[in-house]
């Protein structure tokens, strides 16, 4: 935890010191040095744009394509910087290992469903082109838009569980680095915080919901069972 003296410039070498840290997690990986480049406090992907973006969850940290890592800024000073290492490792893993795997289920299950119904209902528009003239253009484009919405919105509820499954093998593939244990404490030190994302996450899968980030009790138990 930060000491009640330690100022501004303490941050900030602190961010510089986990950045190096994630540098070298990228050798470790074989993963191009040069790939990360800024590391940002921020609850929010899109805080630094002005607002909107992802929510950054307590427990994670986001590795963007662009090379810059962000996180939480809820909890700055809550972990010690060799405690952001299986956060980070995990993430790094995610994003530059696993995740290029999943592009093909991506395009099976969104891409290529989305792309047929809008050529469909397209071509179902021209062929009925003087019924749809007499219909104000909003309703048209309306109905253009619903069906390929629907299916765009069932493709990524049926990839969330994919990139869910992923990150808790990058959790496992991440204890390599930084060992089973290490990863465990420092899982259990952010539950102990009872963060209120963390805490809603947790109730939220209780109940069936599904969401990309697995809850920390999941994190836990998969890193128990160790599969």
């Amino acid at each position: 935890m930060i000491g009640v003296g330690e100022t501004s410039i303490d941050l900030s070498q602190r961010a510089q010191k986990i950045l190096e840290m994630a540098v070298g997690l990228c050798l470790l990986l074989d993963l191009p040095v040069f790939y990360l480049k800024t590391l940002t406090w921020s609850d929010r992907t899109g805080s630094m744009r002005g607002g909107g973006g992802r929510i950054v969850p307590s427990d994670q940290c986001l590795v963007l394509p662009s090379g810059d890592i962000i996180l939480p800024k809820r909890m700055k000073e809550r972990l010690l910087v060799d405690e952001w290492k299986p956060l980070i490792a995990s993430s790094l893993i995610y994003e530059k290992k696993l995740l290029p795997k999943l592009r093909g289920k991506a395009v099976k299950l969104i891409i290529v469903p989305t792309a047929a119904l809008t050529a469909i209902v397209g071509v179902f528009l021209a062929l009925t082109r003087s019924f749809w003239v007499t219909i104000p253009f909003p309703v048209g484009l309306l109905v253009l838009a619903i069906p390929p919405s629907i299916v765009l919105f069932l493709g990524l509820d049926l990839f969330t569980p994919y990139e869910k499954n992923a990150r808790l093998q990058a959790d496992i593939e991440a204890t390599r680095l930084v060992g089973r244990s290490f990863f465990l404490e420092v899982l259990r030190k952010i539950d102990s915080l009872g963060m209120k994302d963390v805490e809603e996450r947790k109730t939220k899968m209780a109940e069936g919901s599904s969401s990309e980030f697995p809850s920390l009790t999941e994190r836990v138990q998969n890193l128990l069972a160790g599969t």
